[in-house]
């Protein structure tokens, strides 16, 4: 972190920013109806930032719904959406906005992915999906390449501590595999795949072999690169960095142009407009903008340097360094908590040593004895006001690896504190010392 100062020295700024930071959640303290909790709900959908609701609010109201060259209001609709695709692509580190594109959702960008490259998916081909995901870069590639194409659908395992098991997947790439679909994190154990060690083995074996990333649960906790990860797509959603329901697709240039999605003949038949179909929902542009833009006016009061001395990319990273060094915290204080609860009453799944947190994001899968997922969600939020989430989570982690219908997630952000970690543990020893 060149441009923000010692972790430790971070430590310290951070927590002092931290009122001002929460100040900018308006629904961080108290729902929609006024009344108050505490949100450990961000696996599902971050808090929404106050400058993208506003934005949201005024990009419905001013902007013009189609873009062109001519009148003022087209002209600008036209060089906002540039300057939205831009930033986004300066927060993945991308080569230029061309290779940025807009979609309904994450899910919907992957499925329209998949038929895009159908070409690669051909009999004969191999594709591997992990255990570890997210189903929505499971299905598109089971469903189009394996269903309608005849792709041989491959499998990697996860290990028994909640880790993606990397050598399994690396011992299932050959000659023919088109594609590889990872995580980057996942939805339900908080587990990082160490994506540039990843892309690195398969090529090995493979270089022409695609890798394509589901990096929504993570692009809220840490920096994404891609063109330092090898990577060859990726996508994130704007309610997962604080901002709109909204599905960003990053492709490299030479794939995005080998590509052939959905598209109307009239659209425009290259990069990034082949991939959008129908226009683009402005209001959502703006939110997203609004977002990222709040990450980095957090970098700039957590910087040593002037906002001038670096690139926007540098600055996105340094920012995202520094939501991950103080979310680690966060996570240590939540492990050691879980050392001290009843081990005959209490399971958590994933990654539990509080010395390696930067292994895994601050989101934690559980479950207690004798109450169900749903029974457990109820009594956090009846006693405790406290919001968490329960059911499959749409993760292959919990309805392939472990074979269950449902489990318990809490999950953290960095608008969270000590204060948050407190009141989920001491909630959670209530629930198990107290279950009826």
């Amino acid at each position: 972190m060149d441009s923000i100062r010692s972790d430790a020295a971070l430590a310290g700024l951070f927590r002092d920013l931290h009122p001002e930071v929460r100040k900018r959640f308006p629904q961080l303290d108290r729902d929609s109806a006024g009344r108050p909790r505490t949100y450990l709900n961000s696996g599902a959908g971050s808090l929404t930032v106050d400058t993208a609701i506003a934005a949201l609010s005024a990009a419905a109201r001013d902007l013009n719904p189609m873009p062109g060259a001519v009148s003022p209001g087209e002209v600008a609709t036209a060089r906002f959406q540039e300057r939205v695709r831009e930033l986004a692509a300066d927060f993945l580190n991308a080569a230029g906005p061309a290779e940025v594109s807009f979609h309904f959702s994450a899910t919907a960008a992957l499925f329209d992915l998949a038929f895009g490259l159908r070409d690669l998916a051909g009999r004969g081909a191999n594709a591997i999906v992990t255990d570890l995901d997210h189903m929505a870069n499971i299905s598109p590639w089971e469903t189009v390449w394996g269903g309608l194409f005849g792709c041989e659908i491959r499998r990697a395992r996860v290990t028994e501590d909640g880790r993606l098991d990397l050598d399994h997947l690396v011992s299932l790439v050959d000659a023919k595999t088109s594609l590889i679909a990872t995580t980057l994190a996942s939805n339900a154990f908080g587990t990082l795949v160490p994506l540039r060690e990843l892309t690195s083995a398969v090529k090995r074996k493979n270089a022409a072999a695609l890798v394509c990333v589901d990096a929504v649960h993570h692009a809220l906790h840490g920096p994404i690169d891609v063109r330092q990860s090898g990577c060859d797509a990726l996508v994130f959603s704007g309610y997962k960095v604080f901002g709109p329901m909204l599905g960003v697709l990053w492709v490299r240039e030479d794939l995005g142009e080998r590509a052939v999605p959905y598209r109307v003949e009239t659209n425009k038949p290259r990069p990034p407009w082949k991939f959008e179909m129908g226009m683009l929902n402005n209001a959502n542009l703006a939110a997203l903008e609004a977002a990222l833009e709040y990450i980095l006016w957090l970098e700039g009061r957590l910087s040593s340097q002037p906002a001038t001395a670096k690139t926007r990319p540098a600055r996105f990273r340094s920012a995202m360094e520094a939501i991950a060094s103080y979310e680690a915290t966060l996570s240590s204080r939540v492990l050691e908590g879980f050392r001290g609860l009843d081990p005959t009453r209490f399971r958590v799944y994933g990654p539990r040593d509080p010395e390696r947190t930067a292994e895994r994001d601050p989101t934690f899968a559980f479950e207690l004895e004798g109450l169900s997922a749903a029974q457990t969600k109820e009594k956090f939020w009846q006693r405790h006001a406290l919001q968490v989430a329960d059911g499959n989570h749409y993760s292959a982690a919990v309805v392939r690896h472990l074979r269950k219908e449902a489990l318990n997630r809490a999950s953290f952000a960095h608008y969270d504190n000590e204060e948050t970690v407190r009141r989920f543990l001491a909630a959670l020893d209530d629930l198990i010392r107290n279950p009826d």
